[in-house]
């Protein structure tokens, strides 16, 4: 697996896959803490005999905990917050949008690769730059870390915003 020369080397390719599985659902998770923290700015600022109803009824029916953290999901999660969060996201730019783009292409490439479908994984490396490569793990890699902080960014102020109070992370 190791060695300088790529006769070398061998099974890096299946190696490189796991790095996709593992970087979505780490972003997946994310996306989760993300959420949770959320609602618990919103709880905080609820009345105490409201705070465990509230909990339940913005975590109720989570998509995040069942379905892939692409933007349909995100947003109904985030919309519970109050605030329209994908749209919102993309307002911050076009890198924003670009991002969100990436992130449905590596959700369908951990998808192709978690159920071994061959054709689709070699769809998506044949019409994007996603590859089985550890220099295209990184780069997009990076490409998530932004979107989580752009995400991140985005749901401290609204909260802020929304709720009156300082900025909570």
């Amino acid at each position: 697996m190791t060695g300088s020369a790529s006769r070398q080397r061998w099974g890096t390719t299946q190696l490189n896959r796991s790095l996709f599985i593992a970087l979505v659902a780490q972003f997946q998770g994310f996306c989760r803490e993300l959420h949770d923290a959320a609602v618990e700015v919103h709880v905080g600022e609820a009345v105490p005999g409201q705070k465990p109803l509230l909990r339940a009824l913005l975590k109720q029916g989570r998509k995040l905990d069942i379905q892939n953290p692409r933007a349909a999901p995100l947003g109904a999660d985030f919309g519970r917050l109050g605030f329209r969060f994908i749209d919102e996201l993309k307002a911050r730019g076009p890198e924003a949008e670009r991002r969100l783009r990436e992130l449905d292409l590596l959700i369908d490439y951990r998808n192709a690769i978690g159920h071994g479908d061959e054709a689709k994984i070699a769809a998506v490396e044949k019409g994007t730059d996603v590859r089985s490569t550890k220099r295209s793990f990184q780069h997009h890699r990076a490409i998530l870390n932004h979107l989580a902080g752009s995400m991140d960014e985005l749901v401290a102020s609204r909260m802020a915003d929304l709720l009156g109070i300082a900025r909570p992370w």
